[in-house]
């Protein structure tokens, strides 16, 4: 394959350092020698720095993934397995089925693994570097844990009204005009003034919002790269109406993942939180913060709930869609770009889409990946839900995907068998992960056949979808008249290429 077009993929844990560091720099020399020695052209550098090998959402990955699927490339190649991922079965499937499925080679350079030759190896290789991942997880989940006991603030930035002490990170202090600013909303809403018309009173008078607050504060960091920077809404006004931290108490642990293989976080109950009081000055008073939310306006709607809130981002300037009034019959809602929301078409295009049409798109979209048979949907009752029988089930998988590894290593499986079966174990465990997951406030779980059918419950489509990006819709003259076509990506939580379809109205 002399000539060949090669994809060098690098990646550097967020625990081995953040830029481009000694070990970018060594994979990058390696895989380029490696590339002048077998004769392949250099196509492209992808680069992930700072993102750990349990997730496969990284950006250059994704990159990596839209020109394997455009047939941009011919090769790729990586300095080690470990460097593809740490999540075994995830890191396997990449290897053996997903590139050479469009007909790219794989080649982890240092330990001699290449998709055109069979690997009895690999596979064990695969498991070693996810039990290294795990390891480092349960330290780091242990030592969080007592600095979160301990009233220690762990996040990045301080919240609104507070800074860092610059003598001790994990302690806070007021900053003195922010924090004005939020005992003035928390009077204001004691007496009676609406979230919304508090937050016209300070766009009015030029008050920087908490976003653009932190940009000013942090010359780091750049006003466009934070959605929402840009002016105060009710939606900013209500959260630190709801923060406990003014009232000096540090509450943390509001979400947490269920392993280290998870990409996202599961909001926990509030009685789960980990609160800790006066580990720094309050700024209001608990009669004060009562008092506000006794007030609180609270407006009357038409009772519609966007199950697709934090899923839908702008293709156009990566923003969050947010749901506006329609008079589209049999829809209860559109999306429009948040910030052409805000700001009009000086911030961006509206991209919006049809609520009821997109519930539908994501359903079709997702049915072939929702692949529990009947008696395994059966067994799983709604009375016995529970964790433990769901960790059960994912084990047995788990298990079932180890043997077939180990089968095709020993050559008990041939190859055509093994796909066909790798395949759907993991269209199961994807299954399984959507279910593995209570709705938020309570211990049920949705059953993903139902879900086909029935309403849209977010929190089963948040257990399987990573992100949806929407483009700039248009009307198109065909032959039946004037059609409504928009293109929407839907980016997976499982190891799958993203899927493109089009809602035409």
């Amino acid at each position: 394959m002399r000539g060949a077009r090669a994809a060098l993929y690098l990646r550097l844990s967020h625990r081995d350092g953040g830029g481009e560091g000694e070990s970018i720099a060594n994979q990058r020399a390696l895989l380029r020698a490696y590339a002048r020695e077998q004769g392949f052209q250099v196509a492209g550098e992808y680069v992930d720095s700072g993102w750990s090998g349990t997730r496969f959402d990284r950006p250059a990955f994704r990159r990596l993934l839209s020109d394997v699927e455009a047939g941009a490339v011919d090769v790729v190649l990586t300095k080690d397995l470990s460097r593809l991922g740490r999540d075994y079965i995830a890191a396997g499937q990449y290897a053996e089925l997903y590139f050479p499925a469009h007909g790219v080679r794989y080649i982890a350079v240092n330990d001699g693994y290449d998709s055109l030759r069979e690997s009895d190896i690999a596979p064990f290789k695969n498991v070693v570097n996810e039990m290294y991942a795990r390891d480092i997880s349960r330290k780091i989940r242990s030592a969080l844990a007592v600095r979160r006991a301990e009233g220690r603030y762990l996040g990045s930035f301080a919240p609104y009204g507070y800074q860092k002490d610059p003598d001790d990170r994990g302690r806070l202090r007021p900053e003195a005009h922010a924090a004005q600013v939020v005992k003035e909303i928390f009077a204001s809403a004691a007496g009676g003034e609406g979230t919304g018309a508090i937050a016209r009173r300070l766009n009015a008078r030029g008050e920087p919002s908490p976003g653009r607050w932190r940009c000013l504060t942090h010359p780091g960091l750049r006003e466009e790269d934070w959605v929402g920077a840009g002016c105060w809404t009710a939606a900013a006004v209500r959260r630190i109406l709801d923060g406990e931290v003014y009232l000096g108490r540090t509450v943390q642990g509001k979400s947490a993942k269920r392993s280290f293989r998870a990409g996202t976080a599961v909001r926990r109950a509030p009685e789960d939180w980990v609160r800790v009081e006066g580990t720094h000055p309050a700024l209001v008073t608990p009669e004060m913060f009562a008092a506000a939310h006794r007030a609180r306006r609270r407006s009357v709607g038409t009772g519609f709930h966007n199950e697709l809130s934090g899923l839908l981002r702008c293709a156009g300037c990566g923003g969050p869609m947010a749901a506006v009034s329609t008079r589209k019959k049999g829809s209860p809602a559109a999306l429009v770009c948040a910030r052409y929301k805000r700001a009009g078409p000086a911030a961006c295009s509206s991209h919006r889409i049809d609520y009821a049409a997109c519930c539908r798109l994501l359903r079709e979209a997702l049915a072939p990946h929702l692949a529990l048979t009947e008696e395994e949907t059966a067994a799983l009752r709604p009375a016995e839900r529970d964790a433990e029988t769901l960790a059960c089930a994912r084990s047995r998988l788990e298990g079932r995907l180890e043997r077939l590894y180990e089968d095709r290593a020993a050559g008990r499986l041939g190859e055509e068998a093994f796909r066909a079966l790798l395949e759907r174990t993991q269209g199961r465990l994807a299954a399984l992960g959507a279910l593995d997951r209570p709705a938020e406030g309570t211990q049920s779980v949705p059953d993903l056949r139902a879900w086909l059918d029935g309403p849209l419950d977010g929190s089963a489509l948040r257990a399987l979808v990573e992100e949806v990006r929407v483009e700039q819709g248009a009307w198109v003259r065909e032959e039946q008249g004037r059609v409504w076509r928009q293109r929407v990506e839907v980016f997976l939580r499982f190891p799958a290429p993203p899927l493109e379809r089009e809602i035409a109205l």
